[in-house]
């Protein structure tokens, strides 16, 4: 009689064998209907799958999608689309890595292969590969070869690169590397090396996250720069939507000056998410705002008021850099406080600061002796200083104080357009817009 321990191995060894077939019949089913719903949703963008032949099976499905970039937005236009085919390799035996394994190359066609085989050579593919994870997330790497071509005259040479995406409904990540890109011609020459792109974006929609470009240096027959660094960051809390981006450069020459430690910081702060969200997705669906209907409309005007009445800010908070002999440092902000009565008031609501702080010898003597002549700048231990200030009405300029009726009229002009836009009934359109400001006028 067989013991209990065989039995137990016979069934699972059942269950396993049994398993190591189910699992790869269901994901290649899945992935064929997947393909097919993506075809047919792609109709109403601006990538569309004009071709698509899926072959499943049980531990490995093969196809090529043809697809066509076309703008959707001028569908009435004659348009010759570009167009690409990707082949396909798709692995349906799970691993550690993901449910499948996946192995893709691109290959444009029509208009497109001529001007990319010039960059690419004739005949040859861009290649990849990839996984699907457990939870949904798609993984991807793609390795570009070297690049030696030219264009009208001028030569370029790029290094090999690589580059990943991950990405699910919702965030993606994305990397790209290259190590040099050489241009020359035409009596110029592009010499660029160390470039890194980054970006991680919690919401592909919304734009949220954060995204970073870093170049070691850059260098023409004009100027030359070192330690390039430009990132974002945008983040959503409590219904509230702030994004800040800065810029800094380690060394600039240009002109036979030499500048160092430049830096550049620029700030959103406190808009009002959900209005941003409905303005992104409003615009998106109607072309940048111009085949709205009127609920669209007036979505787009309620958004509009909540923004401008909610209050936001808006500014430079960092400005510096150093030169031969000194250095300039400045900041401005602007900020729109929420309305209490919860009606559009820049006049009243509107508030701005700034200042520059120049230290040493970067202006001539002569340069400086004008700067305080006018009356707004004050001089400091080592260099000049300018502020200003506007608030409740009242501007101000290195502590004097000067008539704002021009500031305080600008903005009142402002309200009324923004409010008989805002009031109009029906669908925006540039030319009702501009019908209203003339009415406000007269």
């Amino acid at each position: 009689m067989m013991s209990l321990k065989y039995v137990v191995l016979a069934a699972v060894l059942g269950l396993l064998g049994l398993g190591g077939v189910a699992l790869p019949w269901y994901s290649s089913r899945t992935l064929d209907a997947e393909l097919k719903a993506f075809a047919e949703a792609s109709r109403k963008g601006d990538l569309v799958v004009s071709k698509l032949a899926n072959q499943p099976g049980l531990y490995k499905s093969t196809g090529m999608i043809e697809f066509q970039f076309r703008d959707s937005c001028e569908a009435g236009t004659s348009q010759v689309p570009s167009s690409f085919s990707v082949e396909y390799t798709v692995s349906h035996l799970p691993s550690t890595g993901g449910v499948l394994q996946f192995e893709w190359s691109v290959l444009p066609q029509g208009t497109t292969a001529v001007a990319i085989e010039k960059v690419i050579g004739p005949g040859m593919k861009l290649n990849g590969s990839g996984t699907l994870g457990y939870g949904g997330l798609v993984k991807a790497e793609m390795d570009v070869p070297e690049l030696n071509f030219s264009n009208n005259g001028v030569t370029f040479q790029i290094t090999p690169s690589k580059g990943s995406l991950a990405a699910d409904t919702r965030a993606a990540q994305f990397v790209w590397n290259l190590s040099r890109v050489v241009a020359r011609g035409k009596g110029d020459a592009l010499d660029m090396k160390g470039l890194s792109l980054n970006m991680d974006l919690k919401d592909r929609n919304l734009g949220t996250g954060t995204m970073s470009l870093a170049i070691e240096g850059i260098s023409t027959a004009s100027l030359s720069m070192q330690g390039l660094l430009v990132r974002s960051e945008t983040i959503e809390s409590k219904d509230r939507l702030s994004s800040k981006i800065s810029e800094s450069m380690k060394v600039f020459k240009v002109m036979g000056e030499t500048y160092s430690d430049l830096a550049l910081e620029a700030n959103i702060g406190g808009l009002h998410a959900p209005s941003v969200r409905s303005l992104v997705e409003i615009g998106r669906a109607s072309c940048g705002f111009r085949n709205m209907t009127i609920d669209e409309s007036q979505q787009v005007r309620k958004a509009v008021e909540t923004l401008l009445t909610s209050g936001m800010s808006i500014g430079i908070p960092a400005l510096q850099g150093s030169g031969e002999g000194g250095q300039v440092s400045g900041n401005l902000m602007v900020e729109l406080l929420p309305a209490s009565d919860g009606k559009i008031a820049l006049q009243k609501y509107l508030r701005s600061s700034g200042q520059i702080t120049i230290m040493g010898t970067l202006l001539k003597p002569e340069q400086i002796d004008m700067a305080l002549a006018s009356g707004f700048v004050e001089k400091i231990p080592g260099g000049i200083k300018s502020a200003f200030s506007y608030q409740d009405g009242l501007l101000k300029v290195s502590d004097k104080t000067l008539d704002a009726g021009m500031v305080k009229s600008t903005l009142a002009e402002a309200d009324r357009a923004i409010e008989g836009v805002l009031r109009s009934k029906g669908a925006i359109a540039p030319a009702a817009t501009e019908e209203v400001q003339e009415d406000e006028r007269k």
